[in-house]
């Protein structure tokens, strides 16, 4: 491990690094996000204002923004380069549970228990078009690469699609039988693969709404499902202890790894695509796998606590993790 950064006091939800992976951003149910110095390991700025638990942090594309969300019903976005709070966006009426950058940074998109989709104009700092869907609660947003589309996943497993020009639905079908924990969009927008409470993975053609694969060799819930960054391959991670890599041409299992006795929240490719890194509930062990060999490659020990979010930084060398000891950690991937 390279660094601990200290300062939060209740559990990391959520971190996420800037694009020029110098800085990096928690947020905490301490009800504050931080902005770190990832050279020095310092705390740049406390970025307070937010009266309840924050869930979800975002850097906008240019890093010259952040937008930051949780329970007290509100988006807040922040000058990095002062730490002024620019804006704050109300209008949500229960927790938001979500945000995305669209693409060019003009635009946050949230989503939450009210069943609303809300943007917000992060050049004028005003709140945008509200969209509204009578499908209940949303627990998850993405912004298509080229920004054209997001889609939306729900607690009642329903997937969605909307036109951003249009700003109307597209498509919407049931993805899953119970809550949509994770959508993640194809580099090429082509496709989106979810996963949810139903233990499956699925990839979804965003053109027809059909379903092309359907991955059911979990057994039990999954939470998480990412594309490598060529789009050729697909890792999920569940609390059936195992993370599985899939090839999605030919339906079939490249890698199939058991991560331990202890079952698995999150999983994630490095930038450039020759690893995965996968973090359990046993707060112990973040492990990194080759995918050349399929092998766990380093192991990350370490009493941290459930590790709760993960980041690899964009030249792919450091990993920084979020957890429930309060901490947010930075490893070096390469030696562990």
């Amino acid at each position: 491990m390279v660094s601990t950064l200290q300062g939060h006091r209740e559990h990391v939800k959520s971190i996420a690094y800037s694009p020029s992976s110098l800085q990096l951003l928690s947020g905490s149910n301490d009800n504050t996000v931080r902005l770190w110095d990832c050279e020095s390991r310092s705390c740049i700025f406390v970025l307070d204002g937010h009266t309840d638990e924050v869930w979800a942090v975002a850097f906008s594309p240019s890093g010259k923004q952040v937008a930051s969300a949780g329970r007290d019903k509100t988006v807040r976005l922040w000058d990095i380069q002062t730490g002024a709070n620019l804006s704050i966006l109300t209008g949500h009426t229960e927790w938001i549970s979500c945000i995305s950058f669209s693409p060019d940074g003009h635009a946050v998109v949230s989503v939450g228990g009210d069943g609303m989709i809300r943007f917000f104009d992060t050049q004028t700092g005003q709140p945008g078009e509200v969209w509204e869907s009578q499908s209940g609660k949303m627990m998850v947003v993405a912004y298509s690469p080229r920004g054209l589309e997001i889609a939306v996943g729900n607690d009642n497993g329903e997937l969605l699609l909307y036109s951003t020009t249009t700003g109307k639905p597209t498509r919407s079908w049931k993805a899953h039988g119970e809550t949509v924990e994770c959508l993640s969009f194809s580099p090429n927008s082509q496709y989106i693969a979810t996963c949810g409470y139903d233990r499956t993975v699925k990839v979804w053609n965003t053109v027809t709404g059909s379903v092309l694969s359907v991955f059911a060799s979990h057994g039990s819930s999954v939470l998480q499902a990412a594309f490598s960054p060529n789009g050729l391959q697909l890792a999920s991670c569940s609390l059936d202890c195992t993370i599985r890599l899939w090839d999605v041409s030919s339906l079939g299992t490249g890698m199939d790894e058991k991560g331990g006795s202890d079952p698995l929240t999150s999983v994630l490719f490095s930038p450039d695509g020759r690893v995965l890194f996968s973090g359990a509930t046993d707060g112990k062990v973040v492990t990194v796998w080759d995918l050349g060999t399929g092998q766990a490659d380093v192991v990350l020990r370490g009493d941290i606590g459930l590790v709760t979010a993960m980041e690899f930084s964009a030249d792919s060398r450091w990993i920084a993790t979020g957890s429930e000891d309060y901490t947010v950690r930075i490893w070096d991937a390469r030696s562990g």
